[in-house]
């Protein structure tokens, strides 16, 4: 083999996309008014109705505020924060939605859900955040949301630009608890994109599967204890053995709400129901389906064979083109109601001429739309690629050139050594000469 002159390229083989038949989304029934399926993982929508419609989310709102505040706050959320009058202060319903009212939307309102926080009352962060998303505490939003932004209403200014930002664009927010307001509303789609977000956070994670957590002794209460309201992960008759949370809601405007995220061995799923007409039906609806998808059956599809599929590459310096098989098929598996477009590229790498049948020289690759890497199959050359002459002399001169680049520390040292050796000789001879002369004379 000659040496080596390197190639490593990346060739775009097929820009067009391996559509296939299209994904074909579940067929189910829901009660609810809007709803949404979508792998937490992909983004890939498997089950959608009405899921952009705009609707009033009630309590789920509590997820993008705990998801905002651990954003906002990093690492640093394990300080103590002091309940003020006005993050804990409620009044009747009708006086906080009267319109022209003098409240605030943050107001609490008497008969809210709440964890009984007092103003003055000190309490670690995670203990409110564990109200928040466990007993759905109204009084808890407002409080993480002025200790992270310096006022409920600044902290609604940041959390609607946060949600814009995850490309949430029919979702607009007034409250961070998600009580009545006429124009808080979000969408089941917008609400699926958060949680995929809000699944990323390990602590949320731990706190929404949470059944019971302890409410610490504060200065002004006793230790107590808070119980989760998310019947999918506690035990009972909507238990979920692979549900892993988040959140539930309620308002007589918005109705039942729910977004849920289940688990098995195959994929991660969330599931956002909005407007249903009773508690046990947001349970219902979202066990049918996750349970739709965790039983859908793997297909399969080959991509490439390699009895038919052969591909070619003009390699410089190549006498004849490169020419490259599988050894075996390029098949890629997906659940039928979220096949992917399949793009697909060829690198193409070898060391140098002459390539020898069965030598591999590249390998196929298939990428997602989202550029992930599905799968990969090495590539073997099926013919000899013998070098032309022009290339076997520009190799040759290459190598004789790094051979002379690798010695001439060798060479230079030589030289030295030789003229320090002529030089002396020289001056040895002279001298004799000018003593023999000088004993003549």
């Amino acid at each position: 083999m000659l040496p080596a002159i390197a190639f490593s390229l990346l060739v775009l083989f097929h820009t067009v996309s391996f559509a296939g038949s299209g994904s074909s989304p579940l067929k189910a029934e829901v009660s609810a008014k809007s709803a949404i399926l979508m792998n937490a993982e992909t983004g890939k929508v498997l089950f959608e109705k009405n899921s952009r419609t705009p609707m009033y989310p009630a309590s789920i709102t509590k997820m993008i505020t705990a998801q905002y505040a651990l954003e906002r706050l990093g690492n640093s959320y394990d300080g103590m924060i002091t309940a003020s009058s006005d993050a804990v202060s409620a009044v009747q319903p009708h006086v906080r939605r009267a319109e022209n009212g003098k409240h605030p939307p943050y107001r609490l309102e008497f008969g809210g859900t709440h964890m009984g926080l007092k103003v003055g009352e000190t309490l670690p962060f995670k203990t409110l955040l564990y109200g928040l998303m466990l007993v759905s505490a109204n009084d808890a939003a407002n409080v993480i949301a002025e200790h992270v932004s310096g006022s409920v209403s600044q902290f609604m200014q940041d959390m609607n630009e946060y949600v814009k930002s995850k490309g949430c664009h029919q979702t607009t927010l007034f409250t961070p608890h998600g009580l009545t307001h006429s124009q808080h509303k979000t969408t089941a789609y917008d609400m699926s994109l958060l949680a995929r977000e809000a699944l990323k956070n390990p602590l949320l994670c731990e706190v929404v599967k949470t059944v019971r957590s302890v409410r610490t002794a504060s200065n002004m209460q006793p230790e107590s204890f808070l119980l989760q309201h998310n019947a999918l992960v506690k035990p009972g008759k909507f238990y979920y053995p692979q549900a892993m949370g988040i959140k539930t809601g309620y308002t007589s405007l918005g109705g039942y709400t729910l977004v849920a995220a289940a688990q098995d061995k195959k994929r991660k799923l969330v599931a956002v129901l909005l407007g249903c007409d009773n508690l046990e039906q947001r349970y219902k609806d979202a066990i049918a389906l996750f349970d739709l998808a965790f039983h859908e059956k793997l297909a399969s599809r080959t991509l490439f064979a390699k009895e038919f599929d052969t591909f070619s590459y003009k390699v410089p310096g190549g006498k004849t083109s490169l020419q490259a098989v599988l050894f075996d098929d390029l098949i890629v598996e997906y659940f039928p109601s979220e096949e992917p477009i399949y793009q697909s590229a060829v690198h193409w790498k070898h060391d140098a001429l002459p390539i020898m049948p069965g030598q591999q020289v590249g390998e196929v690759r298939i990428f997602s739309e989202q550029s992930q890497l599905i799968v990969s199959s090495p590539l073997f050359a099926s013919k000899e690629v013998r070098p032309t002459l022009s290339y076997t002399v520009h190799a040759q001169w290459c190598a004789l050139k790094d051979l002379l680049a690798l010695h001439i520390p060798l060479i230079l040292a030589l030289v030295g050594c030789g003229v320090v050796g002529l030089t002396f000789l020289i001056y040895e001879l002279t001298g004799r000469d000018k003593k023999r002369k000088r004993s003549t004379n």
